[in-house]
């Protein structure tokens, strides 16, 4: 009897460390990314697994909407290596008519493998980069540092392609900024304004010429990175900017790594198309 006893308290406790293990709150992400084309006007429609598992037929896997010059929706990540993208192949209304299988259109196929490393107890937060690297339409990744501590809420980072110094005014505020250099505008810099005009000006033969301009809000719910760049020989403002919004938002969020059985895996195959 007195084993019994022992054996159904053991099957107890057992069972409540169980379902405690399932209502787990989720971990945190080992990244927080968006996502962004440069260099030529694109748009894709990408696929990754937020556990870092894309290569296995039962993971998980969320869809993000990437465009030329403006950020994605943020993306949470919990993998530990690279981060693996799929794509899917964006088809008019005649060209999906003129496919006869329907699951042929929604195959996706390798994009690009960006390179990522986690830290212990580290959430790392940066844009994704997809910059053309042929002219077959491949393109190469890269990680641009976006922590929430280098550019804090109200804050803009100015990047400069140029090997010249340029020459910024913000208000009433002015800077140099020297080739390879950058500097960050500061919320705190404009009190009492609530969106600011930038001017951007070059030393042509000992004149200073404005070569640019860039309005910007002045709120702690706003941040962003401007790139100061050339398109067409003139200076042009790529602002990647991003506003405030819960982490819960995040696509890929408290996803787990996987959604699909093994029993369910052996009556059918599955299209990763069929995981969003």
């Amino acid at each position: 009897m007195r084993n019994l006893v022992v054996t159904i308290l053991l099957l107890v406790i057992l069972a409540s460390h169980t379902g405690a293990e399932e209502t787990d709150p989720n971990p945190n992400p080992t990244a927080l990314f968006s996502a962004v084309f440069w260099g030529k006007p694109t748009t894709r429609s990408l696929l990754y697994a937020p556990w870092g598992n894309l290569s296995e037929l039962n993971s998980t896997k969320s869809q993000v909407q990437v465009a030329y010059g403006s950020l994605s929706r943020k993306c949470a990540y919990y993998g530990e290596g690279n981060i693996e993208f799929h794509q899917q192949k964006l088809l008019s209304a005649l060209e999906m008519d003129l496919i006869e299988d329907n699951n042929a259109a929604e195959k996706a196929s390798f994009f690009l493998e960006l390179p990522f490393s986690a830290s212990p107890d580290t959430t790392k937060e940066f844009i994704a980069l997809f910059s053309p690297s042929d002219q077959k339409g491949n393109f190469n990744g890269y990680l641009v540092p976006f922590s929430q501590n280098e550019i804090p809420w109200g804050s803009y980072k100015i990047f400069s392609q140029f090997k010249e110094t340029l020459y910024i005014t913000a208000g009433s505020k002015k800077f140099t900024l020297k080739s390879g250099k950058n500097l960050i505008l500061q919320s705190k810099d404009f009190e009492g304004k609530s969106r600011v005009k930038m001017l951007i000006y070059r030393n042509i033969k000992g004149k200073y010429i404005e070569s640019g301009a860039q309005n910007f809000s002045v709120n702690n719910r706003q941040r962003g990175i401007l790139f100061l760049t050339t398109k067409r020989k003139r200076l042009e403002v790529v602002p990647l900017l991003e506003s405030k919004v819960l982490i819960e938002q995040a696509i890929g969020y408290g996803l787990k790594p996987r959604r699909t059985t093994s029993d369910q895996l052996s009556q059918e195959p599955l299209n990763p198309a069929d995981q969003i």
